[in-house]
């Protein structure tokens, strides 16, 4: 039995004390004196003793032992990471035999910190090697209903709760011949009834993590869990009422047909809860409407919605409106909201940067015509009125959220419920009911568009006027909603409809609530102003360029921080929908107030993102005109590259130095890429006369462990193969290998980079010389065949992959690929039949004629066979719906489809031809 020497134990309360002394020269002492002591192989058992106290330390003051329990905890943790500066325990026998006595502590501190200590040491040990833990945690928690010491059950519930959110996975699997879920489901049910309200809480929160494993040893108990749920959804408890709300949740993703008999009390329910004097209470229950919305099919929506809209829409109105708190809140926040104020550092938000792609090929944040949101998906923060402090989740956010799909859902029979409502709120004199309401109609702009646009004329008018609502709140969030009607609005000028005049007014009073006296204003119009621009044809913006350029100016001298980064956005979205010829005679407007910034920026300060991402577009889209400012932005950008880089590296291998963030990596790389996209050929002789080589740090980052590195390196890599492939030619052996380690080890969360490196490949692939590319070319077509025949691919890596296999046939590997178009042809075809007509698609199709005619008689997997002809007729099907295709590429079709039928015969050929369909044998004269 292991026992402490009572010098070392009150030496090392001695240094505890001293790490939490008033003196920062008493504190730096007693911290380096405890690095030392960490090193020493006991250290554990000494801060064991000092948490949970024995006979002789029963005196130790609570911060004392507080500090020893949060730095045992730290030091386990760090250990079981292989962490370097903490000794490792050879043996924990004692610290495992003894840490359950914390729970038994008076202190609520220790009890607390004893609970984390034992739920790091369960990570690590499990019952395997620690099997008296958890039967000792429910036997302590049974006891407060037996006359035990009830703080000390609630410790051990709370230890419990904590397990089983970090390690229940590993408790539904046998351990020693049984299978621990088979015991503790039951005794967790048993202590949902206890009399204790937290451990009835926390019962309850343990089950809900085992609910989505969908393990046996659960499901034969859930319908018990339900009655359970049931039976304490009136409790007194708050804190359960919120954990039986998050239970119903977690059954209806798990298995929704349990729940389905009883849907309409627990929607019920919900909506009782919903009024709960407890927000935490509140949202869950919006929660679960907001999941049953989410997941009901159309049959459901008419059979348990449909019938109670008038009774869920006007809750969820109502708990749209901002509460007194909020209110009382937000105000303190606007009255020191003021434009001319300065932001704060902790007044930024963490930047995430837009991920880098375009076109087919390479995948970009915005939509590029290809992908677009599906029906009924609802945007990213349904009410995303940027309210700063207010942003986290709330009550009003998941209604606003369970109105916007409910409508999309129901349109017609949400709006019938709502419209009188909102009709009257809207000019309500209370500025927090006539917020709410015009929240609302963003909320159900989709709708209103389809079925309500009678409605239209003179709510937008409306919206329009509320721009100048003496209140901020009321003006910021109708920038929001005239954001959602922006499509229609834009669509009537355009098309030149009946209201083609409103565009006008509601765009220049958005462009004049840009610069409202409150920040909050200023961030929601800027965004409104981005939704405007981007749903208008260039031509409406045309006439606006030269104000809207001065305007920007404006905003560039009076935007604090925080503001600047949507600005940047706006001006970048701005940019690429003018393009060259619009922007041209304009230069001298829209560079000064960008290169200012970019003047006075230093290259490690985080603002300095947005701008080089805005840069980025700048220099794409004003080609040779942006070419006087090429070097030294270019060099700036390497030279931060580079520092990124070799930072990165230094962190590695000392850990003193900070990890530098891979967004000036991302955004550095980016910018680079839109100098090469913008100067094209002549981006040769940038990237040479560097003295930094591009090549040396492009490979390095093709290695990066962060996805949006590589995503941004390969975007790059494909834009240098179009514009610079000389640069290349060195490095193809490297890069090939680099691409096919890329597409080998795909996941589902590096799709971004993979679909970029397939991008690249098929960039590379019709430039490179065949014999450069021959020793890869089997190891990446199994690779890409693989993926084009996959069922969890995106679709934009699927038509990516398709086009990138047709490229390859187009340089000398047309006859390496022939004899294997038939195990690919028909998923091929699959991709290529819908694709939009463009560049990537003429040279995929010219490649793949190029394979075909390399094996004419076999490679469709042989004609006398029904799939080879079946498979032909699929390519001719592929042929007919691209009707708009080059005149050269017509020839090469007619040419085939002459020579096949020369081949095969008048009657294989008709055979072939009567699988084609009636419309497409038509076009194409069969």
């Amino acid at each position: 039995m292991w026992t402490p020497d009572p010098q070392a134990l009150d030496q090392l309360q001695h240094i505890l004390r001293g790490t939490l002394s008033t003196s920062a020269a008493d504190r730096k002492a007693a911290n380096d004196a405890l690095d030392s002591a960490k090193l020493q192989p006991e250290i554990e058992n000494y801060l064991l003793i000092i948490l949970v106290g024995d006979d002789s330390s029963k005196q130790i003051r609570s911060d004392t032992r507080a500090s020893a329990g949060l730095i045992l905890k730290n030091m386990v943790v760090r250990a079981a990471s292989g962490i370097s500066g903490s000794a490792r325990m050879a043996d924990r026998s004692y610290l495992l035999d003894n840490i359950l006595h914390g729970l038994v502590s008076p202190d609520t501190m220790v009890r607390n910190i004893t609970g984390t200590v034992i739920t790091a040491l369960f990570s690590i040990y499990g019952l395997d090697r620690w099997p008296i833990c958890l039967p000792s945690l429910v036997q302590l928690a049974q006891q407060a209903g037996n006359g035990g010491d009830v703080a000390a059950s609630e410790g051990a519930m709370g230890a419990l709760s904590k397990i089983c959110e970090d390690s229940g996975s590993s408790l539904d699997r046998e351990v020693n011949g049984t299978r621990p879920l088979d015991e503790l489901i039951p005794q967790l049910l048993s202590l949902t009834d206890s009399t204790s309200a937290k451990i009835r809480a926390l019962a309850v929160h343990c089950l809900n993590q085992f609910t989505p494993y969908l393990s046996q040893s659960f499901l034969v108990h859930l319908d018990s869990f339900l009655q359970r749920l049931f039976a304490l959804a009136t409790d007194t408890s708050s804190e359960v009422r919120k954990n039986v709300c998050v239970g119903f949740s977690a059954v209806l993703h798990a298995r929704a047909d349990k729940l389905h008999p009883h849907l309409d009390g627990v929607i019920n329910y919900c909506l009782h809860s919903m009024q709960d004097t407890d927000e935490e209470v509140a949202v869950e229950a919006c929660e679960f409407l907001l999941a049953l919305a989410s997941t009901s099919t159309q049959e459901l929506d008419r059979r348990v919605f449909s019938p109670k809209l008038s009774q869920i829409l006007p809750v969820l109105l109502e708990k749209m409106v901002y509460s007194q708190e909020e209110i009382f809140l937000m105000q303190l926040a606007d009255d020191k909201d003021s434009a001319d104020v300065a932001d704060k550092d902790e007044d930024i938000r963490p930047q995430n940067i837009k991920a880098k792609h375009h076109k087919v090929g390479k995948t970009k944040d915005e939509s590029d015509g290809n992908e677009s949101d599906s029906e009924g998906e609802s945007d990213d923060d349904d009410d995303s009125d940027d309210e700063d402090d207010f942003s986290e989740w709330s009550l009003r956010k998941c209604s606003a959220s369970t109105l916007d799909i409910l409508s999309v859902s129901l349109p017609g029979e949400v709006l019938e419920v709502i419209l009188p409502i909102l009709q009257e709120r809207i000019v309500s004199p209370d500025w927090p009911v006539r917020e709410a309401s015009i929240l609302a109609f963003g909320a159900v702009s989709r709708s209103c568009i389809e079925l309500a646009s009678d409605k239209l004329p003179t709510l937008v008018p409306f919206l329009v006027d509320r721009l100048s609502d003496d209140q901020p709140r009321v003006r910021q969030i109708t920038c929001w909603t005239l954001s959602r009607f922006a499509e229609w609005v834009c669509s009537e000028a355009h098309e030149g409809g009946q209201y083609a005049s409103f565009f006008q007014p509601t765009f220049q009073t958005i462009v004049e609530r840009a610069l409202d006296p409150k920040k909050v204003v200023q961030e929601a119009a800027c965004s409104a102003l981005s939704s405007f621009i981007e749903d208008s044809d260039s031509s409406l913006i045309s006439f606006y360029i030269a104000p809207l350029l001065e305007h920007f100016g404006r905003c560039f001298r009076s935007y604090q921080r925080k503001n600047m980064i949507i600005l940047y956005d706006c001006v970048q979205t701005f940019v690429e929908k003018m393009g060259y010829e619009l922007l041209a005679p304009h230069v001298d407007q829209l560079l000064p107030s960008l290169l200012e910034k970019w003047q006075v920026l230093s290259d490690d300060d985080p603002d300095l993102w947005p701008l080089l991402e805005c840069m980025a577009s700048v220099a794409a889209t004003l080609q040779d005109i942006f070419a006087p400012y090429a070097m030294p932005v270019y060099e700036r950008a390497i030279n931060i590259l580079s520092s990124s880089i070799q930072l990165d590296q230094q962190c590695h291998t000392d850990p003193s130095i900070e990890p530098p963030e891979k967004d000036f990596m991302v955004t550095s790389l980016d910018l680079i890429d839109g100098l090469i996209q913008g100067l094209g050929t002549h981006s040769l002789e940038l990237v040479q006369a560097a003295p930094t080589p591009l090549m040396d740090l492009l490979l390095l980052t093709l290695e990066d462990h962060t996805d949006d590195v590589r995503q941004s390196a390969y975007a790059l890599l494909g834009d240098l193969a179009i514009h610079t492939l000389p640069l290349l030619e060195p490095y193809l052996h490297a890069l090939f290998i680099g691409i096919g380690h890329e597409i080998d080890n795909r996941s589902y969360n590096s799709f971004a980079v993979y679909n970029n490196a397939i991008w690249a490949l098929g960039e590379l692939s019709m430039r490179v010389d065949g014999s450069a590319l021959q020793p890869f070319l089997p190891n990446l077509l199994n690779l890409l065949v693989r993926v084009l025949r996959s069922t969890d691919s995106q679709q934009t890596v699927l038509e990516n992959v398709a086009i990138c296999i047709g490229r390859m046939g187009l340089n000398g590997c047309a006859e390496t690929i022939a004899p294997r178009l038939h195990e690919f042809i028909g998923e091929w075809c699959a991709q290529m039949l819908y694709l939009i007509d463009n560049e990537e698609k003429e040279t995929a199709y010219e490649g793949m004629l190029n394979i075909i005619n390399a094996n004419p008689d076999q490679g469709f997997g042989g004609l006398a066979n029904q799939q080879g002809r079946k498979n032909l007729s699929v390519f001719i099907t592929c042929i007919g719906n691209y009707p708009n295709a080059p005149e050269p590429l017509k020839m090469k079709f007619a040419q085939l489809l002459q020579s096949y039928r020369q081949m095969v015969g008048e009657a294989v050929w008709n055979q072939i031809v009567s699988q084609v369909d009636a419309e497409t044998r038509q076009a194409l004269g069969l």
